[in-house]
């Protein structure tokens, strides 16, 4: 990728973990201001792991963002971002402008979700 690409792509990841973050607090905000409040002190890469969470199932879907974009800017930061995490073949540009927290190519993410269906959720 051209760094000018890869510097557009960024600023997309970036600017897409603002508003999921946002977004994130204010579904929190509305359930219990006090969890809330004790989130902004935390940093938000550690908003997804807060146990205190687990008592609100409304808020797993939130969650499961907050997850996807934790992953993706630590790809970032490792150097691996737009690589697929599992057969690690670069993501196209169009994927990752889509999705900037997109995870896996088309093959890989198929196979992902087929192994989804059928598994146990409590």
């Amino acid at each position: 990728m051209s760094s000018v690409l890869e510097s557009q792509l960024e600023e997309r990841l970036t600017a897409e973990a603002a508003v999921r973050r946002l977004v994130f607090l204010q579904a929190v905000h509305a359930l219990d201001t006090d969890l809330a409040d004790r989130l902004k002190d935390l940093s938000p890469d550690e908003w997804a792991d807060y146990s205190a969470l687990n008592a609100w199932p409304q808020l797993q879907p939130h969650i499961k963002q907050l997850q996807q974009v934790d992953a993706a800017l630590c790809q970032q930061q490792l150097g691996l971002y737009g690589l697929c995490s599992d057969c690690e073949v670069e993501l196209s540009r169009e994927q990752l402008y889509q999705d900037p927290c997109r995870q896996r190519c088309s093959l890989c993410h198929s196979k992902h979700l087929n192994s989804q269906q059928g598994s146990w959720k409590l």
